[in-house]
């Protein structure tokens, strides 16, 4: 029950559950009394130019409710958009809803909390950012499956809620074949880096040049290390902007590393861990597909998978390929190149603090001359623009990997050299309800809050409440564009940064990055050092005890993915060691 809060649904409700076939023919979902709101929406002329006044919430099945509502997500400087929702959904409600946005946590912090709050039947958090919940977003926050498919008056009249949302909205990835919707995305984005031009231009005095022999952007990722020490020459000490916080590590900016490169590195294994017997390869992959997994073919068998990252000896395919093999130890050796370029303090530095370096280089040459970042910040790093930082953006570079040096593909390309470098892209804006339960009355009013957020009224409303306040999206909305008005201030950047940072895949439908490259399905060894190996491994001021080589580095996460790996064993009752057979049938 949610402690200190009484919210109810106006007399007659109908509809028990938001699940229930609540007119999903354009049905009624008010109960027998006709309990509406009565407030009028805003004006196609006060939403803006190209509103299309079909998609203006149809009142007249709108049910009044009454009660609280409290936001809790990691911002990111969003906060102004989220009230601006909060205010207009309280006035439809004619004052009878209250909804608390709760900026109290950020970063590691707010991944912390809200791992405890998930499990906290007291808790007073409704609305929360379900990818940080591990695995137990899952056990206790509610499916919105079924919502989709159904009316919602906050869309227009008699339009199913379903018709207004790109698939991204309600698929937590392109891939994801669970029929839930756990997690409702209300974002599409893609990540880029952006570089200030100024600190580029001296590197390029003292002879940077990319790929290309141009004083340009990164094109390979030895070109962004070149670059960054080229910066260091000319006097810019801290030019790389990633951060080693927990946070980073485990979900955020250091995981998009994580996530493009190991997808990069291990995606070219697909072709032998499809389905089939022990000796079959998959004919259909091809390492310059953006959404292979989204092929007809596509089918993992997890006994193969787990053979070729866990088996020493495997006799199949590429051989082994796990966390003490050549092409691990090569993944982790391109990240390692970073160490020395890094600040000082990156372990204690958030993203959001890192990124408020960056956009006012408020430590001068000291400050990040590079980051990693959502593409949508950088409308705020060119309206920053002053004599000493001018922007720029690039796609992510791509890895030339090093050559076998032992067995029978000795002086082969590790990675082979047409594999396509893929973006995290896709969804992003992870929103999700805990369950209360026994509370249904709380559960009904998050589900209509969150039918009102997602619809192309709300996400007009979050657009106009950022651009007021001088805020930006972290990108485009997951309700469908022509939809929604995009404030004109942004139209250019976003017209022409889409002509540069170019969506090519989505990183997290790759099977390897749950099994070993990221963690073990967010077990708990692995989840505990991740972010203090990767310290170790790329900060300077480490003790000769603490500091990692990327030989030792594999060593100690592979003993943790192992312990993890046989705790997944025990947790599924699966045959020990079960993946010494890849034709085993899990």
């Amino acid at each position: 029950m949610k402690k200190n809060i009484k919210a109810y649904l106006a007399l007659g409700l109908a509809c028990a559950s938001l699940f229930a076939s609540c007119g999903t023919n354009g049905g009624t979902q008010t109960g027998n009394n006709g309990n509406t709101i009565s407030a009028k929406p805003l004006s196609v002329q006060e939403l803006g130019e190209g509103f299309n006044a079909a998609y203006l919430p149809d009142t007249s099945k709108i049910t009044q409710f009454s009660g609280k509502i409290d936001v809790c997500l990691d911002f990111e400087g969003t906060q102004s958009g989220w009230r601006a929702l909060a205010k207009e959904y309280k006035r439809l409600q004619g004052n009878a809803v209250e909804v608390n946005i709760n900026t109290n946590y950020a970063g590691s912090s707010y991944g912390q909390k809200l791992n405890s709050e998930l499990t906290n039947t007291n808790t007073d958090w409704d609305i929360v950012e379900g990818n940080l919940g591990y695995g137990s977003t899952y056990i206790y926050c509610i499916d919105m499956y079924s919502a989709i498919a159904s009316y919602n008056p906050y869309c227009g009249k008699d339009v199913q809620w379903s018709s207004v949302l790109e698939k991204a909205a309600y698929t937590t990835k392109e891939a994801d074949t669970s029929g839930k919707s756990i997690i409702l995305n209300s974002e599409i984005m893609q990540t880029c880096w952006f570089v200030n031009d100024v600190a580029l231009e001296a590197a390029g005095e003292l002879g940077y040049q990319n790929a290309s022999e141009e004083v340009g952007y990164p094109e390979t990722w030895d070109d962004l290390i070149f670059l960054c020490q080229k910066m260091q020459e000319a006097g810019y000490s801290n030019p790389l902007g990633i951060s080693l916080t927990s946070a980073s590590v485990e979900s955020l900016q250091f995981s998009w590393l994580l996530r493009v490169y190991g997808d990069y590195y291990y995606r070219q294994f697909y072709q032998y861990i499809m389905g089939g017997d022990k000796n079959t390869v998959w004919e259909n992959y091809d390492e310059t597909e953006e959404v292979v997994e989204l092929n007809s073919g596509y089918g993992v068998r997890n006994a193969k998978l787990l053979n070729i990252l866990f088996e020493e000896d495997c006799d199949f395919g590429p051989g082994y390929v796990g966390f003490t093999s050549e092409v691990y130890r090569d993944f982790v050796g391109q990240l390692a190149k970073m160490k020395g370029l890094l600040m000082t303090n990156v372990s204690s530095t958030e993203f959001g603090e890192l990124r408020d370096k960056f956009e006012m280089q408020s430590e001068g040459k000291a400050s990040p001359q590079i980051i990693l970042d959502y593409q949508g910040f950088g409308i705020n790093y060119e309206k920053a623009a002053t004599d000493t930082f001018q922007a720029g953006y690039f796609d992510y570079p791509q890895m030339i990997s090093g050559k076998y040096t032992r067995g029978d593909r000795i002086g082969e390309s590790i990675v082979p050299e047409t594999t396509l470098t893929r973006d995290i892209g896709g969804n992003g804006g992870f929103l999700s309800i805990i369950n209360h339960m026994g509370d249904s009355a709380q559960n009904q009013l998050n589900k209509d809050f969150l039918k009102f957020v997602m619809s192309p009224y709300g996400q007009t409303i979050y657009y106009k409440g950022l651009a007021e306040n001088g805020d930006v999206p972290k990108g485009l909305p997951s309700v469908k564009n022509d939809l929604v008005v995009i404030p004109n201030e942004w139209k250019s950047y976003f017209e022409e940064s889409n002509a540069v940072i170019e969506f090519s895949g989505d990183v997290d439908a790759n099977p390897f990055l749950g099994w070993g490259v990221r963690y073990v399905n967010g077990l708990e060894k692995t989840r505990a050092c991740i972010t203090e190996l990767w310290q170790n491994l790329l900060m300077t001021g480490r003790s000769a005890e603490q500091t990692l080589r990327p030989e030792t580095f594999a060593a100690k996460w592979s003993d943790a993915v192992d312990m993890d790996m046989l705790a997944q064993v025990a947790k599924n009752k699966w045959p020990e060691n079960f993946w010494l057979d890849p034709n085993y049938n899990l």
